[in-house]
């Protein structure tokens, strides 16, 4: 993976989901930003020659939000994010319990994983914007009701 080509990437979509994109957008461009810098910051001198927990943490973490996301956002796409997100998780495990380092796997699983965030993210936005244009709003958070469960009987 081109780490210029990701970095100008990332900042392109990064400005135009923050200032165009709704709610569940901006805070899955957040969170991405979030978990790129603490990938970055608890990565080893050696990047995957061995088990990298901090960016299997960071991953993890990421995750879990993004899962919460989809299921109260008013959204798609996140659906998608989330299991691209769960594959890369379950990978890293699977390499980790490999007989062998598979230090070339764990970095094309980075790459594979990395763009089509960005991707789904920008696509989110786009659609989101196409649906203010149309319908003139957009609600960003799922409006279902749970049904109050009835009181127990008096026993």
């Amino acid at each position: 993976m081109n780490a210029w080509l990701y970095l100008a990437l990332l900042l392109t979509v990064s400005v135009w989901t923050l200032w165009r994109g709704g709610a569940p957008e901006r805070i899955a461009m957040l969170a991405i930003l979030f978990a790129v810098a603490a990938t970055i910051a608890v990565a080893s001198n050696h990047v995957f020659t061995s088990r990298e927990t901090g960016i299997f943490a960071v991953d993890l973490v990421l995750t879990l939000v993004i899962c919460t996301l989809a299921m109260l956002a008013e959204r798609f796409w996140p659906l998608w994010l989330s299991a691209i997100l769960i594959v890369g998780v379950m990978l890293q495990l699977a390499i980790w319990y490999a007989p062998r380092s598979y230090r070339e796997v764990y970095l094309i699983l980075h790459a594979m994983s990395a763009y089509p965030t960005l991707m789904l993210i920008l696509a989110g936005t786009l659609r989101h914007r196409h649906r203010l244009r149309r319908a003139g709003h957009d609600p960003a958070w799922s409006t279902t009701r749970r049904r109050k469960t009835p009181p127990a009987p008096a026993g």
